[in-house]
């Protein structure tokens, strides 16, 4: 009989859950984050970090993947991290997740296949450009998530928190 017991996991096989005293993250000069694994012995540059559970779980179980999307590990929760670590994590994460609220809906435009929003949001004035109806979500409390061509995210909320000229722009759209 072998013993199977040294080897490695297959890839794609269990999580890898990361010693969170084992990892520092920073920014570079290049606003890239670097991620440090294992006291040093491995340093990554533009690694992206996924929430795995962002609306019920935000700060915990964040997926690393490397810049070819590799997975490179889990963190269970994030204020297991030296507050650092954590910040340049966190600050990553806001990037990622960052969603533009909407609070009033200037024009909607339909030319060419492509829908064109004139939006007043919690961010000044914007465009956004919605090439495809899928593109346009409705959410089970009534809000609508649009995400325009760049892949920016603008939440609309319900219709009975619209004024009457956006809901009326939303309708025609419907």
């Amino acid at each position: 009989m072998s013993a199977h017991h040294d080897l490695e996991p297959a890839p794609g096989g269990d999580l890898q859950f990361l010693d969170p005293r084992q990892i520092r993250a920073r920014r570079n000069e290049r606003q890239k984050l670097v991620v440090t694994l294992g006291c040093g012995v491995e340093t990554i540059e533009g690694v992206r970090p996924l929430r795995a559970f962002p609306l019920t779980c935000p700060d915990q179980q964040i997926v690393l993947l490397d810049p070819e999307d590799t997975e490179l590990g889990v963190i269970r929760d994030l204020k297991a991290l030296d507050r650092d670590t954590r910040e340049a994590i966190e600050a990553e994460l806001e990037i990622a997740y960052l969603v533009t609220r909407v609070q009033e809906i200037r024009s909607v435009l339909s030319r060419f296949g492509v829908t064109t929003w004139d939006l007043e949001t919690d961010r000044g004035p914007r465009i956004a450009h919605v090439k495809d109806r899928a593109d346009i979500r409705p959410m089970p409390d009534g809000r609508i998530v649009l995400t325009d061509v760049d892949g920016v995210k603008y939440e609309i909320p319900p219709l009975n928190e619209l004024d009457e000229r956006s809901r009326s722009w939303l309708e025609i759209e419907a």
